[in-house]
């Protein structure tokens, strides 16, 4: 099967683009830009529409351009953690890098997102 990709990224801030794939079950976005409380609504709107389809099991946002991320931007983050587990699905960060991983780690989250944490969704907050 092969990868549909938009003719060109997505892009709702200046803030940051996106490029969405989906290859049968598995969707991936990739991010690239800042991820800050202007943009954080966009995004949060465009990541749960591509979970949404039956198909799309697994959501995988890809951070390797992502230079900033601030605390709207983790809420985003986590609300589609819950939601994901909510569905049934799965949701990962991948090609995380300087400050948006420092964030995540000096919060305790980074495991929620690599699938090896043992903690429940429901201790969020």
């Amino acid at each position: 099967m092969f990868w549909r990709r938009p003719a060109k990224p997505t892009a709702a801030q200046s803030d940051y683009a996106a490029v969405c794939e989906a290859r049968g079950a598995h969707c991936q976005v990739s991010l690239s830009g800042r991820i800050t409380i202007d943009s954080a609504p966009d995004i949060r709107n465009m990541l749960l529409q591509r979970m949404k389809p039956v198909t799309c099991r697994s959501l995988t946002v890809e951070f390797r351009d992502v230079s900033y991320v601030d605390t709207s931007g983790l809420a985003v983050l986590v609300e589609l953690l819950k939601v994901s587990h909510d569905q049934g699905k799965t949701f990962r960060l991948s090609g995380l890098r300087e400050r948006p991983r420092y964030l995540l780690e000096a919060t305790g989250l980074l495991p929620l997102f690599d699938g090896t944490s043992e903690k429940p969704l429901e201790d969020i907050a």
